[in-house]
């Protein structure tokens, strides 16, 4: 009697196992089959031809606005900012802290830190979007 009862939860444990290794040899090939399709298939320089490598016409530019300086209006955007949001950004951004060391620098909320950093990002949006319409 006994020894049919531990082949019985032997044969259970050993159906849970193969079912758990079932799950992540399932999982790792789904895993690794995604990191596959996000890798951008690349050549090497000496498999080019020549003649793709050189150009025969150099570009012709439009008069006017050659180039949007995205980073030039991102920053006169940033500068229109009340002080507080630019400094919670630059926290968050630029020194790479999080809500809560934030919050514990300036004595807030961590929620008074969320808060303000997504309405300094809508503010962002709205003023180069603005600006963009001018230009």
């Amino acid at each position: 009697m006994m020894d049919t009862d531990k082949n019985e939860e032997r044969d259970e444990l050993r159906g849970r196992f193969t079912r758990f290794m079932e799950i992540c040899v399932r999982n790792a090939r789904f895993n690794y089959c995604k990191m596959l399709s996000r890798e951008i298939p690349t050549i090497s320089i000496e498999d080019v031809p020549e003649h793709i490598l050189v150009e025969e016409h150099p570009p012709e530019y439009k008069s006017g606005r050659d180039f949007d300086f995205e980073e030039e209006k991102l920053s006169e955007a940033f500068r229109t900012l009340p002080l507080m949001k630019r400094r919670i950004l630059t926290m968050l951004f630029v020194e790479q802290l999080s809500p809560q060391e934030i919050a514990s620098h300036l004595n807030c909320s961590v929620q008074y830190v969320y808060n303000q950093r997504s309405l300094a990002l809508k503010s962002l949006r709205r003023i180069i979007a603005d600006r963009g319409d001018d230009a």
